[in-house]
């Protein structure tokens, strides 16, 4: 369907260029050592767990917004995003005080050994500033999908990813004027980088130039129909952001224990995998952006069509990307790493990366799915199956296989092969129910 190509390529852009963010800090501190490799990446699980309020207005903003646009109703879209905005920004504060404050404790109860604890409480600690900023931008933007506008938050993350290269490597390296900052620098790039984006963003909604329209004026109103609306389907989406970031906490801690070499290797690649989810969740957020407007348009036939013609894309896309990940991971990983251990983390890394080419089928038809049950306001049976998954098939076999069998962080990637290959089977048995075609949002 050309619907789904015009929605989800500039997502593809976007979430190149939001991975980017972490993989151009993870390039970038790769030179300083093992330590600051590795306190970054831990910064980042911690980022994902931060993410979860994000998750609750975007998702919500998302899929309310897509049903007031296909039912031709503008003006109540714009109230949902300004109960969006307003709710972004009171997480981002809140989030970004407690990263301030309790960022060193998050990342000892992650299982840091002292020189990787300390480079990545510095980055946090810059970081945090940024986190109000970067909330808005990513509520502004869920809003603007689900109105169908997705090349406004291309154009703010291509943005981002450029004030975040200039600045980052600017006061990592010390470049010109600029001191020589190193990690500290990194947690800058992404504070500077999430100001601009916010700004831009924030300029556009408040243009009236798109579907949707924010007004600042009327910032802390709250419109509480569209509050609930929102919530009612955010808030499991929530939950299922918190629980899999904690289920994946307790994944890398068992990873840790494996050492700092260990880490890094798996901090590395899931950087680089990161880069492999964007076809596929792009596609899920076209998902669910058209699976919405179709269902507020009462034309569920052209959302399940919709949600299958994504689900062939993102297969072909993401089975092209596991046979270059088992071709060339070792090489890719290589990119990335630098020091005394390059070597052994370079080796680690290509393994992980031929390891996870076999869930790539298996992520393409959950990612797929989930992104249409979630248009759909289906975000409690997501919930269920991520949360069963995630706690029953990864984290059990993963101890079991890289600690109890001695097969170390490979062992534990198997452990995820399998956990987004039941969760891929479930996604479409539920899809298949057709339950979803009836939720009132």
């Amino acid at each position: 369907m050309r619907s789904v190509i015009r929605l989800a390529w500039p997502v593809v852009v976007q979430q190149v260029s939001f991975s980017m963010v972490q993989l151009v800090d993870t390039a970038l501190v790769g030179h300083l050592g093992e330590d600051a490799l590795a306190g970054v990446r831990l910064a980042g699980q911690i980022f994902w767990f931060a993410q979860s309020g994000m998750v609750i207005v975007g998702v919500g903003a998302t899929a309310v917004i897509a049903r007031n646009v296909g039912a031709g109703n503008s003006e109540r879209a714009s109230r949902t995003l300004g109960v969006a905005m307003l709710m972004a920004l009171a997480w981002g504060i809140t989030i970004g005080v407690l990263m301030w404050f309790l960022g060193n404790w998050g990342l000892g109860m992650l299982g840091a050994e002292e020189g990787a604890k300390h480079q990545g409480t510095v980055y946090l600690s810059a970081a945090a500033v940024g986190m109000p900023m970067w909330s808005l931008i990513y509520a502004g933007n869920a809003a603007l999908q689900g109105a169908g506008d997705t090349r406004t938050p291309m154009v703010s993350g291509i943005v981002i990813n450029i004030v975040n290269i200039v600045v980052a490597y600017t006061l990592i390296n010390g470049s010109g004027p600029a001191p020589e900052l190193d990690v500290l620098g990194s947690g800058a790039g992404f504070t500077g980088s999430s100001i601009v984006g916010a700004l831009l963003v924030l300029g556009i909604l408040a243009s009236g130039t798109r579907i949707i329209h924010w007004y600042p004026w009327q910032t802390f109103r709250v419109d509480r129909d569209e509050a609930r609306r929102v919530l009612n389907v955010g808030v499991p989406a929530g939950v299922e952001h918190v629980q899999f970031n904690i289920a994946f906490m307790i994944y890398t801690r068992i990873i840790a224990s494996l050492g700092t070499t260990a880490l890094a290797a798996h901090g590395v690649t899931l950087a680089i995998q990161s880069l492999t989810f964007n076809v596929g969740f792009a596609l899920s957020i076209a998902t669910t952006a058209l699976v919405g407007q179709s269902l507020g348009a009462k034309r569920p036939d052209l959302a399940e069509k919709a949600a299958y013609a994504t689900m062939r894309y993102s297969l072909i896309f993401m089975i092209a990307l596991g046979i270059i990940m088992m071709a060339l991971g070792r090489q890719i990983t290589g990119l990335f790493v630098g020091g005394e251990d390059a070597a052994e983390v370079k080796h680690i890394g290509g393994q992980l990366l031929f390891i996870f080419a076999f869930a790539m089928p298996a992520l393409a038809i959950s990612l797929s799915l989930s992104g249409a049950l979630r248009g759909a306001g289906d975000t409690r049976a997501v919930l269920a199956i991520m949360a069963g998954t995630a706690w029953i098939v990864r984290l059990v076999p993963a101890y079991l296989l890289a600690i109890t069998f001695g097969l170390g962080v490979p062992g534990a990637w198997v452990a995820a092969i399998m956990d987004i290959n039941t969760r891929s089977l479930l996604m479409y048995l539920r899809f298949r129910q057709g339950h979803w075609k009836h939720l009132d949002v």
